[in-house]
């Protein structure tokens, strides 16, 4: 089942949607798994619109992603799960109660 959404408007070639320079402070990024049933309502909700369909999937455009988690929470197959960027441990100072 494919929906008819209405025409969302894109950046231009050359602009700054398409090699932002902010992208260094993403902690997820999404997968879209096999269970996605291609409803397309991740894309309409995407405020970098980095989420578009792409034959029979959606697929995720990193170099657009923010990794807000937005369309994760608005689809409802829950096809979308965020993933952590990094490994590790997250900060510069140890958890309260760690042992270094």
């Amino acid at each position: 089942m494919v929906k008819n959404l209405p025409l969302v408007p894109t950046a231009q070639a050359g602009s700054m949607a398409h090699s932002p320079a902010g992208l260094s402070w993403r902690e997820e990024y999404p997968v879209v798994s096999d269970a996605c049933n291609l409803c397309l309502e991740c894309t309409l909700f995407c405020p970098e619109g980095a989420l578009v369909q792409d034959r029979q999937k959606v697929s995720v455009n990193m170099q657009l992603c923010k990794g807000c988690g937005i369309c994760a929470t608005e689809c409802k197959p829950k096809a979308i799960s965020m993933i952590s960027e990094f490994n590790g441990e997250r900060g510069i100072f140890p958890a309260k109660g760690d042992k270094r």
